[in-house]
């Protein structure tokens, strides 16, 4: 037989790849054989075993592909246009910004969502052997890409002094989860209202909190320990700075 050229070879170890992905994504790993990736690839089994070993080490290649093309190319373009934006802005987390930031994260959940598939595969079938690392420490994932931009954040005086790259964090999990159990757990408006509601009143919160400060909203219980009215008091107080922009003393 003679031998296939290098190009060949990476175009029959991408249908395969591709078959088994889709094939992962429908069936799960364990529900899904070999003969069944060969025959949507149009390959005799003896073929798949040529390019990979086993099915889990063809597994750990279809995760590592996606991971590449996928992530990789997401990565690239969160990166790209949170950089672009931050350096473009006056206020960082403004809400035009934030609501920016949730379409990007719509678009990568709904045009992606046989890769998130394959995650929660991993979860169940792998104790998310082969994912667990992209979410170690989701906040240095934003500060090494924007360090410039969140340093200039946190030392805005107006800053309400938690690290920047834990907010965005923050809200970016947030979001990510909202699209997620819309896209694959059929949300259908979970939080029942619209898609646009939702994502609007996330980032209020994310902006206001949940308290109103000029006096008017309800307070919480008080607790066993210490004066709850003080501490709120004082607490009313920097948010009214933080919002005005008024210098805070500490």
């Amino acid at each position: 037989m003679p031998k296939l050229g290098k190009h060949r070879v990476d175009q029959n170890r991408r249908q395969i790849e591709e078959a088994a992905f889709s094939l992962f994504t429908r069936q799960g790993f364990h529900g899904t054989n070999i003969r069944d990736i060969a025959e949507l690839a149009q390959m005799s089994t003896g073929a798949i075993y040529t390019y990979f070993p086993t099915k889990d080490a063809l597994y750990e290649s279809v995760v590592h592909s996606y991971q590449k093309s996928v992530v990789s190319s997401y990565q690239k373009r969160i990166r790209s246009w949170l950089a672009r934006e931050f350096q473009s802005a006056a206020e960082p987390f403004s809400r035009h910004n934030l609501e920016g930031l949730a379409r990007e994260i719509r678009s990568f959940v709904y045009d992606h969502a046989d890769y998130w598939k394959l995650m929660y595969i991993d979860v169940v079938e792998f104790n998310n052997q082969h994912f667990a690392h992209s979410f170690h420490n989701v906040p240095e994932q934003f500060n090494w890409p924007l360090d410039g931009q969140l340093k200039k954040v946190a030392a805005n005086p107006s800053w309400c002094g938690i690290d920047p790259g834990f907010v965005l964090a923050t809200i970016y999990m947030q979001i990510l989860t909202y699209f997620l159990v819309e896209r694959l757990f059929g949300g259908e408006q979970h939080l029942g209202v619209a898609e646009d509601t939702a994502i609007r009143r996330m980032i209020d919160m994310a902006l206001n909190g949940i308290w109103r400060i000029d006096g008017a909203g309800p307070r919480p219980a008080a607790g066993r320990q210490g004066s709850p009215g003080r501490s709120r008091k004082k607490s009313d107080n920097l948010a009214v700075k933080v919002r005005t922009g008024k210098k805070i003393s500490r």
